[in-house]
């Protein structure tokens, strides 16, 4: 995994990310995402304030996708262990 940097603009303050070449895309993507929050902030609150906020909100939603995510797995796991006790039920039955 080749190093390099990406330039991108957070805040109205460019800034210099080093990272892996395959991830400067989603960098980007995600400053266009922080930038793109921060214009639907209330401009009247200070920036640090709005970019504490915008920080918990990113939090709290990766926590709920964290959450979601656990929930599905468990589904799966659950319903995978099902399918394996009818195929083996279904196995005792032809033989």
């Amino acid at each position: 995994m080749q190093k390099n940097t990406v330039s991108l603009q957070l805040a109205g303050k460019k800034f210099q990310v080093p990272c892996a070449s395959n991830d400067a895309p989603d960098l980007l993507l995600a400053a266009e995402a922080v930038n793109t929050a921060l214009k639907k902030t209330q401009s009247a609150l200070p920036l640090e304030v709005r970019l504490l906020m915008l920080s918990l909100n990113l939090s709290y939603e990766l926590l709920q996708a964290d959450r979601f995510t656990k929930s599905l797995e468990s589904d799966i796991s659950i319903a995978m262990r099902q399918v394996q006790r009818m195929l083996e039920e279904q196995k005792s039955e032809e033989q």
